[in-house]
């Protein structure tokens, strides 16, 4: 990461200029605040790698405010992370000297288990924390359509159950009394 990055820096990226709703995978979605910007695919890509980040493939979107004093990768978790909110920060100093911090938030999203890699440097940690915090409530997940059966079925036949043994004992109360 260096210093005072500004979306001009990088002049082959098309940022796209919140309000906006970004697909992340299957039923989930980050909608980015009207404040923020982000990209995706090949124009997220290309950040990363100007920016001097690491790519691993699970990378979904970058988001940050419009003046790039921090910024959050978005990616699938790792296989075999806790399925669970998780959180910690990590700091650390960049090879030209100045002094990073990392912070990582592991969030559950509808079937899917995201990660949200916020980067900024030390002076602006804690502004990037608050910020960020509007960025990982905008995570949008959809239940899967199919989640509500098992769960609606096995209501019903509860109901019925109850239903039929409360018939038997009307019925039984019915012959005590004849």
């Amino acid at each position: 990461m260096q210093s005072g990055y500004r979306p001009e820096d990088f002049p082959r990226i098309a940022w796209r200029h919140g309000p906006l709703r970004l697909p992340l995978c299957e039923g989930v979605s980050l909608l980015v605040p009207d404040s923020m910007i982000a990209a995706q695919g090949a124009d997220m890509r290309r950040f990363l790698e100007a920016s001097g980040n690491r790519i691993e493939g699970r990378e979904l979107a970058v988001a940050g405010p419009e003046d790039l004093r921090w910024f959050a990768i978005v990616s699938r978790a790792p296989a075999g992370t806790a399925r669970r909110r998780a959180e910690w920060t990590e700091h650390f100093v960049e090879p030209d000297g100045r002094r990073s911090v990392l912070r990582t938030v592991v969030l559950p999203a509808g079937a899917e288990l995201l990660q949200m890699e916020i980067l900024s440097e030390e002076e602006n940690a804690s502004l990037a924390m608050q910020e960020s915090e509007l960025l990982l409530r905008s995570v949008e997940a959809e239940l899967p359509r199919s989640w509500w059966w098992p769960p609606a079925a096995a209501a019903a036949l509860a109901a019925l159950w109850l239903l039929y043994r409360r018939r038997i004992g009307l019925a039984d109360a019915k012959s005590d009394k004849t």
